[in-house]
């Protein structure tokens, strides 16, 4: 008897790769009466061990029954054990991993769950087969390492699926959330031919059970309500007639369209509901009569259809949910616009409030929709670094806008939307965050004051220090809007000094080691102040305060942070705030001469700074020089 029985060279190829032979599934065979009594024990065994994983224990919740589950892998291993590989047995294996990959079971669990297969089965198999059970053993673990090349061949192919169809990944996946099937889809297949039929008699019932329902409550013209009677009417036999809900991208094209008459406010969304209600009661009607009822068919295709409205109704409160929010919370001081992720930035909806907030901040555009939007709020021609939308993360972008009163801030942060509106679209939220804002900087700046109070030297140190840092950032190529933040954090380095007692601050000679011990704590005080202060540049004035004595190599502290593990705002300070110091007069030291600084920043290039930055900073060395000079 011919064990392997694949027509498919690919696969013949994938088997001989992975040791499955002949003589492997001979000797599966010849022990298969005694093998498959042990299935039972074996499932088992493995569903123990699965379980006690919460994660899995979910999923199987989510997705399955424990029975069900039990009785797959029990008709999974009796055909392993029939030792007999043929198309068939390789087009289950494959299914099996894509059905897995889809629900979402990451491909390590499944991958693991074929090693602890192989322990379990060596422990049943030994106390009845002694003699044979290293050699099925081996037989078995070929099988499962192709079994295996087919699951990771599943999983490729649907995370394929999934990037080069988002749409359609996502759709599905509503569609298995709200209980709508394929079965629901081949339903609808066979009842459009009986819509497209009857699809006057459906308007006219469509056309009662709708003014009953709604049009009392609205006062449209005659016309408004014609045209709205014949768009139904053509979306009917459209839909139907060329299998629209096949098309995922025409069929969520529509749906969007609805969603942005609800969020521009055109139309409330019960009119939706009213719309899909009416249609279904006017389907009833028509063939839930004695003449359709003798197709015993006719009652699955109306609830399928049924499913597929409220499927719709379903996506549709999805899409609308974040604007509803802005909506019924108008009086929260935000700002809402929405630009398109395709053609990325174009704004595609803009709030009445964003509208005055552009005025407010003099901006004057009659007419926002389809400009940037970093081109409108930015007065950039390329999108903003850090971004929201376009880095897809939770943490704010900080924007500061200059009208007559000054400086205003403003955090602009991505609002979640449904998963598959953010394909096309992002939904951002402006919050004014300047009173806040202004608290912030004006107590950080007394406490700054109070540190150059206590010691003299900081004084004009720490604005120096902010100058000179900015210069370095757009020396190493750093956008502006880095620029312009270090320019401000560089200055709260050692805002912590505020925290170290006076005799060591101005203590003229060599500190002690308890001393110095005490000063370097300077660094986690200022940490301490700054990094719960929820502002992104007072953020990095907390890495700076906390790395900006920390080594290249290594060797500085408080964390012995080491090359591209401290931030590079850290790492800019650590060179200006040394260059700045050694030509500085100290209580302990005179000011040093230029060539000496430079001798001992090149010293510490790879050392104690960044080589690439020290590089840097020298090329440039008189213009560094330059401005220091015309700011002491």
């Amino acid at each position: 008897m011919k064990h392997i029985q694949v027509t498919d060279k690919k696969r013949l190829h994938q088997l001989r790769y992975t040791g499955v032979t002949e003589e492997k599934l001979q000797s599966i065979y010849n022990h298969r009466n005694v093998l498959q009594p042990l299935v039972e024990g074996i499932v088992e065994d493995l569903y123990k061990e699965i379980l006690s994983i919460p994660s899995l224990r979910k999923l199987i919740e989510e997705h399955s029954t424990l029975r069900r589950l039990k009785k797959t892998q029990i008709t999974y291993l009796n055909e392993c054990f029939a030792g007999v590989i043929d198309d068939e047995y390789i087009q289950k294996r494959y299914n099996i991993g894509k059905v897995h990959s889809e629900i979402g079971l990451d491909l390590k669990w499944y991958l693991a769950t074929y090693t602890k297969y192989v322990e379990i089965i060596y422990k049943h198999i030994s106390p009845v087969l002694p003699n044979e059970a290293i050699n099925i053993l081996l037989a078995i673990h070929a099988l499962f390492s192709f079994d295996m090349q087919l699951t990771l061949e599943a999983y490729e192919m649907a995370e394929i699926e999934k990037a080069a169809h988002p749409l359609r990944y996502e759709l599905h996946k509503l569609q298995q959330v709200n209980g709508f099937t394929e079965q629901d889809l081949q339903h609808l297949d066979e009842f459009s031919g009986y819509i497209s039929f009857r699809v006057d008699a459906i308007m006219e019932a469509f056309r009662q059970s709708f003014s009953q329902r709604l049009w009392e409550e609205y006062s449209y013209s005659f016309f408004e309500r014609e045209k709205f009677f014949q768009y139904v009417k053509n979306f009917l036999l459209q839909f139907f007639q060329e299998k629209i809900y096949y098309d995922t991208e025409s069929y969520f094209r529509i749906i969007r369209d609805w969603s942005r008459l609800i969020i521009d406010q055109k139309y409330h969304e019960s009119f939706f509901h009213i719309t899909t209600e009416s249609i279904c009661e006017a389907i009833k009607k028509i063939f839930l009569t004695k003449e359709y009822l003798h197709d015993p068919h006719v009652v699955q295709y109306i609830y399928s259809f049924e499913r597929f409205t409220k499927f719709t109704l379903s996506i549709m409160q999805e899409i609308i949910r974040p604007y509803l929010f802005l909506r019924d919370f108008d009086f929260l001081d935000i700002y809402a616009y929405e630009i398109s992720t395709i053609d990325f930035g174009r704004i595609t909806w803009i709030d009445e409030k964003t509208k005055r907030l552009l005025h407010h901040i003099g901006i004057e555009e009659e007419h926002p929709i389809g400009r940037r939007c970093y081109e409108l709020f930015h007065q950039r021609t390329v999108p903003c670094s850090g971004c929201p939308a376009l880095e897809e993360k939770s943490e704010p972008l900080l924007a500061t806008f200059e009208n007559e009163s000054g400086p205003h801030y403003y955090k602009v942060r991505l609002l979640p939307q449904n998963k598959i509106f953010e394909l096309s679209r992002a939904l951002l939220v402006i919050q004014d965050v300047t009173k806040e804002a202004k608290v912030m900087f004006d107590t950080l700046e007394r406490l700054l004051q109070l540190a150059e109070y206590r010691d003299d030297d900081t004084k004009n140190h720490v604005h120096r220090i902010g100058i000179l840092s900015s210069m370095l950032a757009r020396l190493a190529g750093c956008d502006e809007q880095f620029v312009a933040n270090i320019q401000i954090a560089a200055k709260f380095h050692d805002i912590g000094k505020v925290g170290i007692p006076d005799y060591i601050l101005n203590k003229p000679g060599k500190l002690t080691k308890e001393e110095w011990e005490s000063m370097k704590t300077h660094v986690l005080i200022g940490h301490q102040i700054l990094a719960n202060l929820d502002l992104p540049v007072i953020q990095m004035a907390a890495n700076i305060a906390q790395t900006h004595h920390e080594w290249w190599n290594g060797q500085g502290y408080p964390n012995g942070l080491k090359g591209e593990e401290i931030p590079l705002e850290g790492r800019i300070v650590a060179i200006v705030d040394v260059f700045d110091a050694l030509l500085s007069k100290r209580i302990y030291k005179d000011a040093f001469p230029p060539e000496k600084v430079k001798e001992i920043l090149l010293d510490g290039r790879g050392k104690q700074f960044d080589p690439k930055l020290i590089d840097l900073f020298i090329t440039m060395w008189n213009d560094f020089l330059e401005t220091r000079e015309s700011l002491a």
